[in-house]
């Protein structure tokens, strides 16, 4: 390589780092701090793992190049960047806090978007599952002309109608207690009893939210689903498709208002036919304080546009409290019976 070759190529390389010093920071900031601001900022928001894996390698490649304060700048963003990921997600399943004697059922949960010359399939993955409740959106109208030959020893409990391919299913091995819709077309719910807990099962899909009008829309299903959560008695799950991760701040309110959060660990389990580069979490569960989410998996891909999660819902069990003729004062009741001083 000539000096001029030599020197215009390291014109380009530092003309690049430096942009991409200016570009990583921005992006990050306007993607968390200014995430309520607008949809795009909050669209940008979403690539938070990838944002944290360039800037980790390119803090390695200054490192080998020996450039101090670029490594430094790229390491810190890398570190910003996955912080707001492990907020709501983690690599591995972590351990139990719940007491030994949890009840727990298992479930498997499909976005069959894209199965509709997939009947036999769909068959297959109910006859090899050992799941107790079954959550389907974007369920195909062929898809469910079928419904009787496919669904094999599970009991349908809850549908939405839709006639454009986004119908919703609950189904179960053994029958509930109650059903309903939620409000703004948000989703279906079940409540079941597992142990001896009755809990409410919902299942939702928020389809795609990345333009102006469907922003707008899957804000609407959102407030409405936290609104539900906020109403029920019962402890709540509520899975599906979010189109959005978790730390968007689209789906704020189902923490602020509902009470809910999440429990999954990070899965691929965005559209499948998508780069790897371009996949992030999208399908999940969240649940109400006292239940956990054990052995999540994304399912093997049969066609559909995405792939599924199968996993163990732990639900802690309700304890006896004490009735109020049991306690034994630890004073004499006449001093207890005394005004306060």
């Amino acid at each position: 390589m000539g000096y001029l070759s030599k020197r215009k190529f390291q014109e380009r390389e530092r003309s690049t780092t430096l942009f991409l010093l200016m570009a990583i920071p921005t992006l990050t900031l306007l993607g968390t701090l200014g995430r309520s601001a607008d949809w795009r900022l909050d669209y940008i928001g979403e690539f938070k793992t990838q944002a944290a894996f360039l800037s980790i390698a390119l803090a390695l490649w200054c490192a080998v190049k020996k450039r101090a304060l670029e490594t430094a700048v790229f390491a810190v963003f890398a570190v910003l960047n996955l912080a707001l990921v492990a907020s709501h997600y983690h690599l591995s399943e972590r351990e139990s806090r719940l007491p030994e004697d949890y009840s727990h059922f298992t479930f498997l949960y499909q976005d069959l978007k894209g199965a509709d010359e997939h009947a036999d399939a769909v068959r297959q993955v109910l006859d090899s599952t050992d799941a107790d409740v079954v959550f389907w959106t974007n369920v195909p109208v062929d898809i469910y002309r079928k419904l009787n030959e496919i669904k094999g020893g599970y009991y349908l409990q809850n549908q939405s109608f839709n006639k454009q391919g986004k119908m919703m299913l609950v189904m179960a091995r053994t029958p509930g207690t109650a059903r309903g819709l939620i409000d703004d077309d948000a989703g279906i719910w079940v409540s079941r009893v597992i142990g001896t807990r009755k809990l409410t099962l919902a299942l939702t899909s928020l389809g795609d939210p990345w333009n102006q009008k469907g922003y707008h829309t899957a804000k609407e299903k959102v407030a409405a689903l936290a609104n539900f959560v906020r109403s029920r008695d019962d402890p709540v799950v509520l899975i599906g498709g979010f189109g959005a991760s978790g730390w968007s701040y689209l789906l704020k309110p189902l923490e602020d208002i509902g009470g809910l959060q999440t429990d999954s660990t990070v899965v691929l389990t965005s559209a499948a036919n998508r780069p790897w580069f371009l996949r992030r979490p999208t399908d999940y569960v969240y649940v109400h304080p006292g239940m956990e989410v054990a052995d999540l998996r994304a399912t093997e891909p049969f066609g559909t546009n995405h792939v599924g999660l199968t996993g163990t819902l732990k639900i802690a069990p309700i304890r006896k409290e004490i009735e109020f003729f049991e306690l034994e004062p630890t004073l004499p009741e006449e001093e207890l019976l005394q005004p306060p001083l």
